[in-house]
């Protein structure tokens, strides 16, 4: 009986120990942790979450006798808003691998930009290439300097200005063909 007694101590020793270690986890977890802005307010720790709230974490919250919080509407970023147009390189010119030009664009979000080169694969289907500038910036008005890098002559290439994250807002250029 003592031994059954003291496994079952071992036992719950292990669950509170685990509880209070993802709750610690979950509490202390950036929601986005790549971007200053539009975080939680000042002081303040925001839960991140990979899925609902499952009856684990509420047991783990009740086992610990913590008040279950709710987060107000101050508690969760905006979406970023705004639009991005790309007003360079003009159309019409053609570039060689590795080499380098000036792009700029308009930028309305207030969030920094990274500029990508695409290659547009048909049936109105692009895919990325290469990051040819990141964090570009964040003013209303911007420009980079950009090196292309090593890729195949073609003649459906395309520049895309856009800001971070699942609610990236995207500005592209006009198409471009790259030559030997």
């Amino acid at each position: 009986m003592c031994r059954a007694t003291s496994m079952a101590t071992n036992l719950a020793v292990a669950v509170a120990t685990t509880a209070v270690g993802c709750m610690l986890v979950i509490s202390l977890a950036p929601s986005r942790p790549d971007t200053g802005k539009s975080g939680p307010a000042a002081g303040r720790a925001m839960a991140a979450t990979a899925g609902h709230a499952g009856s684990a974490a509420r047991a783990a919250t009740s086992a610990l006798g913590a008040a279950a919080a709710s987060a107000g509407p101050e508690e969760f970023a905006s979406p970023t808003t705004g639009r991005i147009e790309v007003t360079a390189p003009e159309p019409g010119v053609d570039y060689k691998p590795n080499g380098s030009f000036a792009v700029a664009w308009n930028n309305s979000t207030g969030e920094e930009v990274d500029v990508w080169l695409r290659t547009s694969t048909g049936h109105g289907r692009s895919q990325r290439v290469a990051l040819v500038a990141t964090r570009a910036g964040a003013g209303p008005t911007g420009e980079a300097f950009v090196t292309l890098p090593r890729v195949p002559p073609g003649p459906r290439y395309f520049l895309e200005v856009a800001t971070a994250g699942d609610g990236a807002v995207r500005g592209f250029s006009r198409t471009f063909a790259i030559t030997d």
